[in-house]
């Protein structure tokens, strides 16, 4: 197989974000996905369902403005852009306030 070939599989497979939920904040006249920073990093909050984004804004009282969005297809891309040139260093799924626990933690794309 060739190099272009295993790059349209992959694209066309998705993203580890795609189905996940981020919160947008504003931000200079914009929406910007919320990034935590937990040791030496910043990284993207992502919650599994839209119930447990909800729950995370409720128990941070976060700003008002900040709204839950389904990361798919259509929208990846701005999100990704968003948080291009802040150095990412990955994910953090379904942080919970309450605790300062995560589910899990993984690379951004």
């Amino acid at each position: 197989m060739e190099a272009g070939t295993d790059r349209a599989q992959e694209e066309s497979k998705g993203s580890k974000l795609d189905g996940m939920w981020v919160l947008l904040v504003p931000e200079n006249g914009a929406k910007t996905p919320m990034l935590a920073k937990a040791g030496n990093g910043l990284y993207l909050l992502a919650f599994k369902t839209g119930f447990t984004a909800r729950k995370f804004l409720q128990a941070s009282q976060a700003a008002s403005g900040v709204e839950p969005r389904m990361v798919v297809s259509a929208n990846r891309p701005e999100i990704l852009a968003a948080v291009a040139e802040r150095e990412v260093a990955g994910v953090l799924v379904d942080y919970d306030f309450g605790t300062h626990t995560y589910k899990e933690a993984s690379n951004l794309n």
